[in-house]
């Protein structure tokens, strides 16, 4: 019995996997599975975060990581998987766009083709006409956007497929900020991870190396930075009336855009500032480090002007000024 968020081998069948849903990923893409028994039939029901959605039927003997492959685009890249939660379906009305778009398209097919049985006066072709107009149809449903799915997550920690690939990479890391819990109190552990993250933001922000080092984190001009600003500010506005499942969505996406902003800092680096400001940027960050690791006060203190005059002369509105003050006692990551 597999247990939720648990990784799995790409390797087990679905036979030995079934019922239940399970979520394929590399660093970039995310596809959902779920695979349930019907008339003896395996059947796999595929959503893909583009909103493309449709069903397959697979074998009990075939790896789970192989028919997973073929869904990702030619990608090369490893592929990890983790048991989801259970998946509620959004199914789609008669009238839904997907239909109507399915409809459309085997109407034009339809169409065309009695035009051109017309023009040929034979209906020797009138039996490939209905098929393709058929095929079509299909065709056109399976690449529209269809009904949306949920995840019933005992946290309702407010997963959908906008963020359910940031959430498995954010888990894969061991970054979640408070390990959800059952029967936690759902409102007090929204704070209480919002407030975690608020902290460790703002000890960051007055590390004058880290801040120096991973500038774009505190940048609102990068996007994953200024998503996260939004993220804050839109859970700052949660009141008491505020519907739960709400608020679970918003501490989500505070946790999801921090770390995806604190990750594209690390990696962007000193190559976020200008080029004609990186070399004073390194050196103003090893005399931070320097002032942090000091054994004597004067030591402390010369390093910690060393760097402030670096960053005077630099002037870049994102970097710590000479009026902020600078916790270089912070510790080192």
């Amino acid at each position: 019995m597999y247990q939720t968020w648990q990784a799995i081998d790409p390797e087990t069948t679905w036979g030995d996997f079934e019922p239940g849903a399970v979520l394929f990923y590399t660093d970039e893409e995310a596809i959902v599975f779920d695979v349930r028994k019907e008339s003896s039939k395996l059947k796999v029901r595929i959503q893909k975060t583009d909103g493309e959605q449709f069903t397959k039927e697979v074998k009990e003997s075939s790896g789970m990581g192989k028919v997973a492959r073929d869904e990702f685009s030619g990608s090369t890249a490893e592929l990890r998987a983790v048991v989801l939660p259970a998946v509620l379906w959004k199914e789609d009305g008669l009238w839904a766009p997907r239909n109507l778009v399915g409809l459309a398209a085997s109407l034009a097919v339809l169409m065309a083709g009695i035009g051109l049985i017309v023009w040929l006066d034979t209906y020797a072709f009138m039996w490939m006409i209905v098929m393709g107009a058929a095929a079509a149809g299909m065709g056109a449903r399976r690449v529209f956007r269809g009904g949306r799915l949920s995840f019933l997550a005992p946290e309702r920690l407010g997963l959908t497929m906008d963020n359910i690939h940031a959430y498995a990479l954010t888990r894969e890391q061991g970054r979640l900020w408070v390990p959800p819990t059952r029967g936690a109190d759902r409102r007090a552990l929204a704070f209480e991870r919002v407030g975690a993250i608020r902290a460790d933001y703002l000890e960051r922000r007055e590390d004058i190396a880290y801040r120096i080092e991973s500038s774009a984190l505190f940048d609102p001009a990068v996007p994953a930075t200024a998503a996260f600003e939004a993220a804050l500010v839109a859970f700052d506005d949660v009141r008491d009336d505020t519907p739960l499942d709400d608020v679970d969505a918003l501490a989500s996406e505070v946790e999801l855009t921090f770390n995806t902003a604190q990750a594209n800092a690390e990696r962007l680096g000193f190559s976020h500032l200008p080029e004609e400001a990186r070399d004073g940027a390194r050196r103003a960050g090893k005399a931070a480090r320097l002032a942090a690791g000091a054994t004597t006060e004067g030591e402390r203190v010369a390093s910690l002007n060393h760097a402030k005059r670096i960053l005077d002369s630099l002037a870049i509105y994102y970097l710590p000024t000479l009026d902020e003050r600078l916790a270089i006692e912070a510790p080192r990551r």
